[in-house]
């Protein structure tokens, strides 16, 4: 099995060039082996030079790439590079010095398939013509000394030697150093940079390498006078009319091969020759690019398409045939030029049959294929170089298109217009000038702004709705979120209900909206709707210092809040003095369990006294002791019926302890009183006895960090979904809703009649709702996730691929061209 095709088809002249395995190599001609000597020797420096300037270029770009992929990757070459660069340069001179066993090249028919297509290590057609054009300018540019060289080594070696087996040609060359690097993981961009430094550096200056080389075999008295010998040859064919250069004294084959110059794309019609194209074997000069040209230009001016709207594919091989047949004339394409034709045909073809376009649309498209193919064969770069105007104008005029639908008068829809106008213009005006390309283009975007901004503004204004639409049903859930975690299971005074629902409710909502959960505006609203809940549950008189010095501040906010939305002041009066009346009575009602603390303590400390003197022979203590004040009685006790001596260490203790408690009472009610009179009316609330035993204990109000919890964990009721079935979460279309991005096609069927176009506008995160307009901006459908998943499985809602046109072309002719060489092995 053969080995793949590398960068270009020239890889299998290379291991026809290898030495067979049943023998040596033979030994070279002392000029030969001295030519490969000092020609190894310059290319050799020249390849060094090569890496500086591969280093400053890749470095440069990396600065400027656009994604942290791109740049990685750039960087990622670089560092390769430079580790790998002697190695390299080694297998380099290594395939180079091999070329020179040269042995008798076995003549393969030339014919395009879609194998010559893959002939980069990893089918890159970028590569493939990076490769190819420079190959074909330096056999044109260089073809004098090439030919003289290859008539010289003609006359050393003991098989014939001509441009295809020359071992120092332009593809040996080439396909030496694609051979280097091709089994370096580089980036694509790098690889192609590294290509073109190699044609700068190295290709183009081969003319005065040959040269080199030519007078290295003239010093060693190889045909001394060859060029002198043609000089005089040529002079007599002009003399005598002759149509070809005359072959040089040696009767060489492959110099008058090599040398031989076409007329004007080709020979008149003879018996061997028949008109029309011919095989590039047949020995007929290839036609220049210059006639090649020429003739596409009057099949471009030409009519050659059917009127309406029916999308078709030039078969540009017949076409020249035609032509050639009808000029009676025989000529053969170039091997570059064929595949390029080919290459064209087949990105149109893929352009003509996406049905991301209106057909409508790919008619017009179509008639490019003429201009297009015309600028690929005048510029070699027009597939590597992303940012060519005629490739960035196709580009353009398919996303411009993208989305149109054709109406019952579509030939006056303005998209349509401009689109045919532009495509026109092409085909009148261009010849080889690719400025034109740069100038519509520009007119074009002109175009497509103006288009834009009033369908933005109408999408803008759908999105906005949908936007404040989705914000106010998110803000009530949250604020209901609230609102159920501070009142669930609580019974509140109806004055605080009324302030929550009637004014905190509504406060809450618009600072939703306008500031959204994350801002401080959110969180003290948050918290004054906590704290006044706290203020009627916290258990008093425990939390009676807590409250006092929370009252000022919580009023404050609570008339923020009634100024803010503009409250009726009658009813905010009211709401202030049902309020005042709560706290009114719950620091009474702390007053009064202050004061029956204070006798329950005073109670006990008797109780235990009279059990401690119960002891002891004493005077029992009066039975209402718990109506007046504890110490009197006992220093009475004390003073009256028992003296000094009569009463233990223990009981004086006991009574020490006794006077600080009830001391310590006394003041905390008095501390009461004092502040409640200060902070509420003059009035003393009557709280009952059953009030008082029914003073609830500790009640936990949730905290800060719960309610935040309960706002993220808030659910918005989703639109009805006519029981649509729910999709595991490992369903691909379930997965696709959250990978698609705004601004993506999609194509909608209602219905066997009615299809259209749209595009994802918005998703609106807060609700789950995606939102779709048309090329006018105008909304077409919305769909809940679970709806979107639905449609995308069933096929209702076909995604479109909207990425640039000629890109996803040349991917496609890769991809066809891997399958193909793939079934053939």
């Amino acid at each position: 099995m053969s080995e793949s095709r590398k960068v270009v088809s020239l890889s299998e002249k290379s291991g026809a060039r290898n030495i067979s395995a049943s023998g040596k190599p033979p030994v070279l001609p002392a000029a030969v082996t001295m030519l490969k000597d000092k020609a190894t020797a310059q290319l050799l420096e020249r390849i060094k030079a090569l890496f500086g300037k591969v280093d400053d270029s890749l470095f440069a770009m990396a600065e400027r790439a656009h994604g942290q992929e791109e740049q990685d990757g750039l960087f990622q070459a670089l560092r390769l590079l430079r580790v790998e660069r002697r190695n390299i340069a080694e297998h380099f001179i290594q395939n180079v010095s091999r070329a020179f066993q040269v042995r008798q090249e076995e003549k393969t028919e030339s014919s395009f398939a879609s194998d010559n297509l893959s002939l980069v290590h990893n089918d890159d057609l970028e590569q493939l013509v990076a490769a190819d054009t420079m190959v074909a300018n330096a056999k044109r540019d260089f073809a004098e000394p090439l030919t003289e060289l290859c008539m010289r080594l003609d006359t050393l070696y003991s098989v014939k030697v001509y441009d295809k087996n020359n071992p120092l040609g332009p593809d040996v060359i080439c396909d030496a150093f694609v051979e280097a690097i091709q089994d370096l993981d580089l980036f694509i961009r790098a690889r192609l940079t590294l290509l073109k430094k190699f044609e700068q550096v190295v290709m183009l200056q081969l003319r005065d390498f040959y040269e080199f080389c030519n007078q290295l075999l003239v010093e060693q008295g190889v045909l001394p006078s060859l060029r002198e010998q043609q000089r005089v040859a040529r002079q007599r064919s002009a003399y005598n009319g002759a149509p070809h250069a005359a072959s040089a004294p040696t009767g060489s084959a492959g110099g008058v091969e090599a040398g031989s110059q076409p007329v004007q794309g080709g020979v008149a019609a003879t018996g061997h020759f028949p008109p029309g194209l011919v095989p590039a074997a047949a020995g007929v000069t290839p036609m220049p690019a210059g006639d090649l040209l020429s003739h596409l230009g009057a099949l471009q001016s030409g009519s050659h398409y059917q009127g309406g709207s029916a999308v078709q594919l030039l078969n540009v091989g017949e076409l020249l045939q035609q032509r050639l047949v009808d000029s009676n004339q025989a000529a053969s394409l170039a091997k570059v030029d064929s595949d390029v034709i080919k290459l064209v045909e087949m990105l149109f073809s893929f352009i003509l049959e996406d049905r991301s376009l209106a057909t409508q649309i790919k008619s017009l498209l179509g008639r490019l294929q003429l201009p297009l193919l015309k600028v690929a064969i005048a510029d070699k770069s027009f597939f590597s170089k992303g940012g060519h105007p005629a490739r960035k104008l196709l580009n353009e005029l398919a996303d411009a298109a993208t989305g149109w639908q054709a109406g019952d008068n579509y030939e006056s829809d303005p998209l349509y217009k401009e689109i045919s106008e532009i495509v026109e213009r092409v085909l009148n005006e261009f010849d080889r000038d690719i400025n034109i390309f740069a100038v519509l283009l520009e007119s074009l975007r002109e175009f497509i702004v103006r288009e834009r901004k009033r369908a933005e503004m109408l999408e803008r204004r759908v999105v906005d709705e949908a936007d404040g639409r989705a914000k106010t049903q998110a803000a009530r859930a949250r604020v209901a979120a609230v609102m159920d975690a501070l009142v669930a299971e609580r019974d509140l005074p109806q004055v605080v209900q009324d302030w929550l629902n009637k004014v905190w409710n509504n406060v809450l909502f618009l600072t939703c909206v306008k500031e959204g959960t994350e801002s401080d505006a959110w969180n003290r609203d948050v918290r004054t709707a906590r704290d006044l809940v706290w203020s009627v549950q916290a258990p008093m008189p425990d939390s009676r210092k807590q409250l006092l010095s929370l009252l000022p501040v919580l009023q404050e906010r609570l008339r923020e809040g009634i100024e803010a939305l503009s409250y009726n002041a009658f009813e905010a009066r009211t709401l202030f003095t049902g309020l005042k009346e709560v706290y009114r009575e719950r620091f009474a009602l702390a007053q009064q369990l202050a004061e029956q603390r204070e006798r329950e303590v005073a109670e006990q400390v008797a109780r235990e006294v009279r059990a401690a003197k119960s002891a002891e022979p004493a005077p029992v203590v009066a039975d209402n002791v718990a109506d007046k004040p504890v110490a009197p009685v006992v220093e009475q006790e004390t003073a009256a019926d028992a003296g000094p001596a009569d009463v233990t260490e223990a009981t004086v203790d006991e009574i020490a302890v006794t006077e600080a408690v009830i001391a310590e009472a006394v003041v905390t009610r008095e501390v009461i009183s004092d502040t409640a009179e200060d902070q509420l009316p003059d009035e003393p609330a009557e709280v009952t006895v059953e009030a008082v035993q029914a003073e609830p204990q500790e009640v936990a109000v949730p905290q800060m960090e719960e309610l935040e919890q309960a706002v993220a964990e808030a659910e918005v009721a989703a639109p009805e979904q006519d029981g649509l079935a729910p999709l595991d979460e490992d369903d691909p279309h379930w997965q696709m809703t959250f990978r698609l991005a705004q601004g993506s096609w999609f194509e909608l069927k209602r219905s066997e009649d009615e299809q259209f176009r749209c595009r994802l506008a918005a998703v609106i995160r807060d609700i789950d709702q995606f939102i779709f307009v048309n090329r006018n901006g105008a909304k077409v459908a919305e769909f809940a996730r679970l709806e979107l998943a639905h449609a995308l499985r069933s096929a209702q809602l076909l995604p479109l691929d909207d990425g640039m046109l000629f890109e996803r072309a040349l991917q496609s002719v890769i991809g066809n061209v891997r399958k193909k060489r793939s079934e053939q092995r």
